[in-house]
């Protein structure tokens, strides 16, 4: 086996005659000249005597790093010429043992007998299965007369697109009589591969069967180039491994292509939306360039078709999966029993590997189980293509001795290529986050994206972008993208995660437009911070004890990314999907250039006073109520930035996936809903935004101010309140404050406050305001409040009702009163909610 990618050594691991010289030429010479005869078994004395198969893979490595290095010694010529028999001449670095057959003992696969043809000798840097846990260390490449077919193939294919795509090749299979009917059908084939190519002319190849005859060019919508294979010339008898010989060594059949991306056939499945990439070239710089990396894989989620029931994602949980699948589908894979001998040998290999390697982390030395629909490959360096070729040729023999289960062989596949994870990324968590695993040499080699950023929570190629990337102008926007031309709906909620409701959104508010009547497209932008923020109301008891939403998971970690994993898994089965999903410790308006400017100039006004005293709201009647004030006011102010930045987020989407969404709504962070929303409700209404009425409210609203507990924008005026934390910038809260009179603004003491600002905005722009019931935005701002007995308890922060239409509430909220009515040991009750019951 090689530990080091620029040479290759075949180990012989003999008690007595290995002889190991580090002159490579010497060794080869002798290796070239060995005869093979293929009518003859390999000779027992190797298999039984020297070669030890049970250990070789091991021992050979101990032996080869604890040798001396005698360069003036010579590989023994015993092995040479007694024992070793090989049937062909090899190039530099070539295998020695290329047509050794598959040992019975060995190898469970169905297919084992099957030669392997993939012979990689007559290339000047061959491709090695150095990485496999086999002892036959064998090359892969098309150069014998077995592989004429492939090499045909290859040809073809070249001089066909290898000018035109030479830049970014993107491509799959599906392999069979089975998959014909659906390549051409629009009811199968989703229209994301048209668009894409409508929008960057990226190149798609198919790998398909044409048993009819048809003489398809294309799939449907005209957007693969579809690339027929004959079964009878591949090398295998079942077309899940030959799909393999596709799949796992792109190098080999696109020799010519800078980036590869394999994408399996079932992610073009029109009904899930697994949100693949819309810019496949901006994926691979999200990906394997922007972590300098050769290869990029996804990790495998937590999830029942994954791993089952269990809480961890492992290779034992993956197995009992699949095997669990294969009983109730058979074609999961051709040998159940292969499955198992592979998981039982996989998991005694890595087990063993952590025992023996003492050198690292047991914490950190598990090696990645990845999701394989989706890879990346960088095949623009010789250093990467032969990386490359080395991981798919190793990886291919895997599946050759065992089952065609390539997700099961991958872990192993990693732990024989030396490869560990980066030691910068040894920290608690590793597994919920991006990881990149690097060589003996520290070079980052391999990228396994974050596992909640898997396409079964439908936010794939939004959840690899980082956090801060530039924001492209796109003009060729693509309307009604989706097929059932749905709705297209933002909402957005910036807030604390202290205060932070995720359970009734999903419920209630989410998931009654994207999965239970299916009207919305709904993505979701939500941005939390963890440092407890301090209340306008800080003197109100219950505030200093606020819980976060009881189903989110408490958080140990310093980027709260198992909360992130927790989220963006909730949003799988409804369907929807995540824009952003920001937690951080805060949000930083201290750097922000126009809070910056102002209070530059609030000091130079005012000295000796706080300079968020007078912005955005002005209450000085008392020295307490302008402390509060200027603390409400940078709360205020996080919030809007944030959304802000969330907007941002938003528009970067659209430009990028070629839409416009319909409606936005802004939420707040402690919004419970109680009943499921129908946005239905709100587009048949006239209107540029829809805000609740609130017109039973006790105090009752003021004619100056609009409720602000959730906005429900149209797209055309969406980028105002998008936008709000500049717009109050631009805003003049002095020549508010003038419009009210003077019971309210006490002598220029107090100003506008936020629901004032709101519709101070709202009617300098001239947005047409359209007042909604409360049972048409049926929820309230909550809270989860913590007792001094430990138990929990929700309550409701504010408390928001209409005359017509009003909110009822159902028996699971019944009991549910104010959170001002809390004493801290226990809720006063009865209580009247705002004046009335509003009980079914």
């Amino acid at each position: 086996k090689n530990l080091n990618k620029e040479h290759w050594v075949l180990v012989f691991v003999n008690d007595k005659l290995l002889h190991l010289n580090q002159s490579m030429n010497e060794g080869k010479n002798m290796m070239q000249n060995s005869p093979y005869d293929h009518d003859e078994k390999l000779n027992e004395t190797i298999i039984e005597e020297h070669l030890h198969r049970n250990q070789a893979m091991n021992e050979g490595k101990n032996m080869m790093q604890n040798l001396s290095n005698n360069h003036d010694e010579k590989l023994n010529q015993t092995i040479g010429e007694e024992y070793l028999h090989l049937n062909q001449p090899i190039n530099e670095g070539g295998n020695v043992m290329q047509n050794v057959p598959y040992d019975h003992n060995v190898c469970p696969s169905p297919e084992r007998d099957i030669p392997w043809i993939f012979d990689g000798t007559c290339e000047e840097r061959p491709l090695l299965s150095t990485f496999s846990s086999l002892e036959v260390t064998r090359s892969c490449g098309f150069c014998g007369d077995d592989t004429a077919y492939l090499r045909e193939l290859r040809d073809d294919i070249s001089a066909k697109y290898k000018d035109r795509c030479k830049d970014l090749v993107v491509y799959g299979a599906a392999i069979g009589e089975q998959y014909e009917e659906w390549v051409g059908s629009t009811s199968y084939l989703s229209k994301h591969t048209s668009e894409v190519v409508k929008r960057h002319k990226t190149c798609f190849f198919l790998f398909v069967t044409d048993t009819k005859n048809t003489g398809k060019s294309f799939a449907a919508h005209g957007s693969q180039m579809l690339i027929v294979v004959d079964p009878a010339r591949m090398p295998f008898e079942n077309n899940r491994r030959n799909t393999k010989v596709l799949k796992l060594n792109p190098g080999l059949i696109f020799p010519w292509a800078e980036r590869v991306i394999w994408q399996d056939a079932k992610l073009q499945d029109r009904k899930p939306n697994y949100s693949l990439p819309s810019d496949y070239m901006l994926h691979f710089n999200r990906t394997v360039e922007r972590f300098g990396v050769c290869s990029s894989f996804v990790g495998m989620p937590l999830h029942r078709n994954t791993a089952g029931a269990s809480p961890d994602v492992n290779l034992q949980a993956h197995c009992n999966a699949i095997i669990a699948a294969s009983e109730r589908r058979p074609t999961v894979s051709d040998s159940l029993q292969a499955v198992r001998a592979q998981c039982e040998a996989s998991q005694k290999l890595l087990s063993e590997r952590i025992i023996q390697d003492n050198s690292r982390s047991k914490e950190f030395y598990q090696e990645p189980l990845v999701d394989t629909a989706f890879i990346v490959y960088d095949m623009r360096t010789p250093d990467c293509r032969q990386f490359n070729g080395n991981l798919g040729c190793s990886w291919l023999d895997e599946i050759h001795c065992y089952s065609d289960r390539d997700q099961i062989s991958f872990p192993v596949v990693v732990a024989n290529s030396g490869l560990r994870l980066s030691p910068t990324l040894h920290t608690p968590g590793y597994e919920l986050r991006d990881r990149v695993y690097v060589n003996m040499d520290d070079i980052p080699m391999l990228h396994v994206a974050k596992r909640s950023c898997h396409w079964y929570y439908h936010s794939f190629s939004r959840c690899v972008a980082p956090d801060v990337e530039d924001i492209y102008e796109a003009n060729n926007y693509l309307p009604n993208r989706n097929e059932e031309s749905r709705l297209k709906v933002a909402v957005i909620v910036a807030g604390t995660l202290q205060r932070f409701m995720i359970t009734s959104t999903i419920k209630h508010l989410i998931e009654p437009m994207s999965y239970k009547t299916k009207v919305a497209d709904v993505d979701y932008y939500a941005s939390l911070t963890t440092a407890k923020a301090m209340a306008y109301g800080s003197d109100t008891s219950y505030t200093d004890r606020l819980q976060p939403d009881p189903k989110l998971p408490v958080s140990t970690l310093h980027d709260s990314v198992d909360i992130e994993d927790y989220i963006r898994s909730e949003f799988g089965p409804i369907e929807a999907r995540i824009g952003a999903l920001q937690i951080q410790e805060s949000i930083d308006i201290d750097a922000e250039p126009m809070l910056k400017a102002r209070r530059k100039k609030a000091l130079i006004e005012n000295p000796s006073e706080d300079p968020d005293q007078r912005f955005p709201i002005i209450d000085n009647r008392t020295a307490d109520k302008a402390k509060r004030t200027a603390n409400a006011n940078r709360n205020l102010l996080r919030m809007h930035l944030a959304i802000q930045n969330l907007w941002s987020k938003a528009l970067k989407w659209e430009a990028e996936e070629g839409f416009k969404y319909d409606y936005v709504l802004f939420l707040r962070d402690d919004s419970l809903w109680l009943n499921d929303f129908d946005i239905l409700k709100i587009t048949e209404k006239e209107g540029d935004i829809f805000v609740p009425s609130c017109d039973a409210r006790d105090p009752p609203l003021h004619p100056l101010e609009l409720n602000d507990h959730i906005l429900i924008s149209t797209r055309k005026t969406a980028g105002i309140f998008g936008n709000y934390y500049s717009a109050l910038f631009q805003t003049d809260v002095e020549g508010c404050m003038k419009t009210l009179p003077t019971t309210l603004n006490r002598s220029g003491e107090r100003g506008c406050n936020s629901e004032m600002l709101l519709k101070w905005i709202v009617d300098w722009n001239n947005v047409r305001v359209t007042k909604v019931r409360q049972r048409e935005v049926p929820f309230q701002r909550a809270a989860n409040v913590k007792l001094s007995d430990g138990s929990i308890t929700q309550c409701f922060h504010k408390f928001c009702q209409s005359k017509k239409l009003p909110l009822k509430l159902s028996n699971e909220y019944r009991n549910m009163r104010k959170c001002s009515k809390i004493d801290g040991r226990r809720i006063v009750a009865p209580i009247e909610l705002d004046g009335f019951y509003p009980f079914t």
